[in-house]
């Protein structure tokens, strides 16, 4: 119980400040409460000290108005002579002090986006003092500077950059107009996240695979690795969205973070951009748009976002990411398209690979003294929402006290080589599979995940198995290009071709000539012909293909795949084609 003495010492902890005569105009800050020298009491916040001119030979009469409450401005953000800014130090609604680095283009105008984010964060603002808030911010020019980073992830190979945190060294802050970048929040523990989520993907490839994937984005910086990832696809309530929740786990929470594919490209462009180095997870690919859903998967992959005018016409900075992708859906990307007549391209299946999420039980193989796949499923999902937002970070931090990034590609070289691709998509596919091992076997090692080393390599060797065993020697895209041949044919060979030598009815659009082979006929493409046959394709991979596949059965000289024919008396470059198929 406390003492009257005791009641006494606490109030003197923070006295109520006197403060010294105030040389106006200026703006002033205060942490607490203020009695000014004339005895008049100020509460906690930014002032403007002013003084108005009095009424003829009187003297000004000074005022105190206040503006907001406590709020510093600590530093001067930049990058590379541009992108300035301020790192403001502001107490909330709850006295909690919080750090924002804000992009002085939030003044423009009003600065009404400005007031929103600061509202939004619990500053209290004078509705009546707006214009003075924008004054006092631009009046600041501390000492001190900071380098801005416009996203999350490696700044230098020293330093990562997350909301509210930096990993490594080096005076760097995240500057965005967004003040509230919640996705990377933790709660609970690691061992929680550990016994709930991590132990279990020891016997559970696809369960491994989607915490390899949360965690191979922090490497596809120093591995110069492309971003991309892996659809899960199969029947609903199997465990995909389990697998999919321990993933964004990894990060932060684990339905809060994910996001799902009923969304415009923009708007997955800008949450890529906040995810750079780290990890995107959509859910419901059955849900996008099957327009435009390939041409969102080459965005997402390649990492640069469309440019964008300003509102003064002039080029906007376009949005830069490297993600690690994880979807899920009960639908292939090929079949999502085809829902809108697109034929899907080697280049999307290979940034997006589809793996089946059909193992033994659901989307699970081993249950762990689980009753049922589905027993499992709720475990994960309760863990990834009670424990999370620990193993990235740490895994961040297991890189940087390390040996380096140095070792990482000669690490990942290693494991590319257990892969025995088939084909030249077979082989991207593999960098990815041999890219989400070198994550696994990392974290084993860092101790995030509890299983022996190996268990990881040997996951995505199996998966990549899988995958590869669904597939034919051909790939999708030699397999497109030779059907559009063959349709072609099919549909246009009377109306678009003519015997060779042999006079006819003039042929409008022609595409070539045919001339008989024994049982065959051989087809005689022109140039712009093969082109028609083909769209989409560049006429250099189409005869790539085609020779490969020993369509082309006579060649000019030396490797020129065309051959020169006298038709009416000109001589024409063309394309001899025998499909083996017809």
């Amino acid at each position: 119980m406390s003492t009257t003495n005791d009641k006494a010492a606490v109030l003197q902890l923070v006295p109520e400040a006197t403060t010294p005569e105030i040389e106006r105009p200026c703006f002033k800050v205060y942490d607490h409460p203020q009695t000014l020298s004339n005895g008049k009491k100020l509460r906690a916040g930014v002032y403007w000290h002013g003084q108005r001119q009095g009424r003829g030979d009187s003297a000004p009469a000074p005022f105190d108005q206040w503006i907001c409450s406590p709020l510093h401005v600590e530093a001067v953000t930049s990058y590379n002579g541009g992108q300035f800014g301020r790192l403001l130090r502001f107490r909330n609604t709850l006295g909690q002090w919080r750090e924002w680095a804000m992009p002085m283009a939030m003044l423009r105008g009003s600065g009404e986006d400005l007031r929103g984010e600061l509202l939004g964060m619990g500053v209290e603002i004078d509705p009546d003092g707006f214009k003075v808030l924008n004054r006092y911010i631009q009046s600041q020019h501390p000492k001190r500077q900071v380098t801005a980073a416009s996203s999350t992830g490696w700044h230098n190979d020293a330093l990562f950059i997350m909301p509210g945190q930096n990993l490594g060294t080096g005076d760097a802050i995240l500057q965005s107009e967004a003040a509230n970048l919640e996705d990377f929040a933790q709660a609970g523990t690691l061992d929680g996240w550990r016994d709930g989520v991590a132990r279990y993907a020891a016997g559970n490839p696809l369960l491994m695979l989607g915490i390899c994937a949360a965690l191979a984005g922090p490497l596809l910086y120093p591995t110069r690795q492309q971003s991309g990832g892996v659809n899960l696809y199969g029947k609903s309530s199997t465990g995909k969205s389990s697998i999919a929740q321990a993933a964004a786990s990894v990060w932060g929470h684990g339905e809060h973070l994910m996001r799902t594919w009923n969304a415009t490209g923009n708007g997955l462009e800008g949450i890529a951009a906040q995810r750079n180095d780290a990890l995107l997870v959509l859910d419901e690919l059955g849900e996008s748009d099957p327009a435009k859903v390939g041409d969102i998967v080459y965005a997402l992959a390649n990492g640069t976002g469309r440019a964008r005018a300003t509102r003064t016409g002039g080029a906007r900075t376009s949005n830069r990411w490297r993600v690690s992708l994880l979807s899920s859906g009960e639908l292939t990307l090929p079949a999502k398209m085809a829902e809108a007549g697109k034929r899907s391209k080697a280049g999307q299946e290979v940034r997006l690979i589809d793996l089946s999420a059909a193992r033994s039980l659901g989307c699970w193989d081993d249950l762990q003294g689980q009753a049922d796949g589905a027993t499992l499923s709720k475990i994960i999902k309760r863990a990834s929402v009670t424990h999370y937002g620990h193993a990235g970070p740490l895994f961040i931090l297991g890189l940087l006290q390390g040996e380096g990034f140095e070792g990482l590609p000669e690490a990942l070289a290693l494991l590319r080589a257990d892969y025995q691709p088939r084909n030249n998509l077979e082989g991207r596919a593999a960098d990815r599979f041999a890219l989400l091992a070198l994550a696994g076997e990392l974290a084993i090692g860092y101790g995030l995940i509890p299983a022996p080393l190996d268990t990881a390599r040997a996951a995505m060797l199996e998966l990549f198995g899988n995958w590869q065993g669904e597939r034919s020697a051909d790939t999708s895209e030699d397999a497109a290009i030779k059907a559009l041949v063959l349709e072609f044919i099919t549909r246009h060979g009377e109306a678009y071709f003519s015997e060779l030598g042999q006079d006819g009815p003039p042929i409008r659009d022609r595409a070539g000539w045919w001339r008989q082979e024994g049982e065959q006929r051989a087809w005689l493409f022109t140039a712009e012909g093969l082109r028609r046959a083909v769209p989409g394709f560049e006429i250099g991979t189409v005869l790539a293909v085609l020779d490969n596949a020993g369509w082309i059965i006579e060649k000019g000289d030396g490797s020129k795949r065309a051959k020169n024919v006298k038709v009416g008396g000109q001589s024409l470059r063309l394309y001899h084609l025998q499909p083996l198929e017809a």
